[in-house]
């Protein structure tokens, strides 16, 4: 299945280290996801420019063929986040990534945000090999759909699309967090991992520890936190 990964953006000169730290990361990891391209998909930002790897576009003018296999799509305009819940610049880049795969011909969407790590071969590979569905991970504190991880299998495209036509139709706004508005069809719940750049997320896993956890992704990490300290936390 040719396959692409991708996330949302808004870039500026105080973090543009967390993107510069997602691209490499996950390039040098696009073999073990059977990828062959990075999207960042950047709602307005400033500051685009990175270094001689990552290739810019307008996301109204896609070229026909991509040269590079790490592409910033650039929104000219900020929709940005206006609370909690009302987030039209998240919702216009990620329902955006059905285009990109209609265009460039992806049979498989994976979602990663910038401050996302998948940790373990074992997930990696789980990843890898699905090929059916629309696939989302779970946050034990939240109880709910992970929504920054997702994997978008094709015979999900139409209910993707969906999405997208709902999304610019109501100008990227929902009554709901995507959360509850992504027609996931599995929750897969047998991996760990959860929000743990949230202080109050990691306290409670360390607290409720009770024998080793092999960590498989860690969320909203820090750009200045180390991978490896996170998993040692739940190490006896």
């Amino acid at each position: 299945m040719k396959t692409a990964i991708f996330c949302t953006s808004y870039i500026d000169f105080n973090n543009y280290k967390r993107y510069k730290k997602w691209i490499d990361y996950y390039s040098n990891k696009l073999d073990m996801l059977n990828a062959c391209e990075l999207f960042i998909i950047d709602d307005g930002s400033p500051n685009t420019m990175f270094d001689h790897r990552v290739a810019i576009f307008n996301a109204l003018e896609l070229p026909d063929t991509l040269k590079s296999k790490v592409n910033l799509i650039h929104f000219k305009d900020h929709l940005g986040r206006l609370s909690i819940s009302d987030y039209p610049g998240w919702w216009r880049s990620f329902s955006f990534s059905i285009k990109l795969a209609e265009k460039y011909g992806f049979d498989k969407m994976i979602h990663i945000e910038s401050d996302f790590y998948i940790v373990s071969r074992k997930m990696f590979d789980y990843i890898q090999k699905l090929s059916v569905g629309w696939t989302a991970f779970y946050s034990r504190y939240y109880d709910f759909a992970e929504t920054a991880i997702q994997v978008i299998c094709r015979d999900s495209f139409d209910s993707f699309n969906k999405i997208y036509c709902t999304a610019t139709h109501q100008d990227y706004r929902f009554s709901e967090i995507a959360e509850y508005v992504i027609p996931f069809t599995n929750i897969e719940k047998n991996f760990y991992g959860d929000r743990f750049g949230e202080r109050n997320v990691l306290q409670e896993w360390v607290k409720r520890k009770k024998m080793p956890i092999d960590i498989d992704y860690i969320g909203q990490l820090s750009t200045y936190s180390n991978i490896k300290d996170y998993k040692n936390l739940f190490k006896l």
